[in-house]
């Protein structure tokens, strides 16, 4: 994989882990709402890793009828129960879903604000005042923020940075992959 990408995955996650060290706030076990019932919007070389991958496995053409079939619903590299999360390739994930709960935002005043999930507010109702005191507090926390990370992460090698649901982001990429590899092979 692109080192520059995995530093970048590497620095999304360092800058993630303070919030839920801080507060407490995880996603509860095997949830996988944000993968079901509103998949993430991502750009196609979020997602060119893990065509990468799948070509390398020999899995890109199934995996590229999954997400066919699927089209804009539930993440196909979702699997219930699998852990953590459900997620098929939680190694090299998209960085939206490595952001997604744990990250900041910047309000029209340029303070940070967390987009905290239903879930999390659920499971633990009292998460939202810890959120507010963990980014109020001094020094502030290093943050992660998706505009910035999102951006960072976007190689134009890949494609257009445009945001598209998840399968159809990925059925490009395992498209694009399969035609390289298939120009490799002669």
């Amino acid at each position: 994989m692109n080192p520059r990408r995995l530093a970048l995955y590497a620095e999304a996650d360092r800058k993630t882990a303070g919030m839920p060290a801080a507060t407490g706030l995880v996603c509860p076990t095997g949830c996988g709402a944000c993968c079901v019932g509103a998949p993430p919007h991502v750009s196609v070389s979020d997602v060119a890793p893990i065509a990468a991958a799948a070509l390398a496995s020999g899995e890109a053409e199934a995996l590229l009828d999954r997400a066919l079939a699927i089209g804009a619903g539930p993440c196909a590299l979702f699997a219930p129960g699998q852990l953590p999360g459900g997620c098929t390739v939680y190694a090299i994930r998209p960085m939206v879903c490595r952001l997604f709960a744990f990250a900041a935002v910047r309000d029209k005043h340029d303070v940070p604000e967390l987009a905290i999930c239903r879930e999390h507010s659920t499971a633990d109702p009292a998460t939202r005042t810890r959120v507010a005191a963990y980014l109020a507090s001094e020094p502030p926390p290093e943050l992660a923020y998706f505009a910035d990370l999102q951006r960072e992460a976007h190689d134009p090698d890949q494609g257009s940075p445009e945001l598209l649901p998840i399968n159809v982001a990925l059925a490009h990429a395992l498209e694009r992959a399969l035609l390289r590899a298939r120009y490799a092979d002669g």
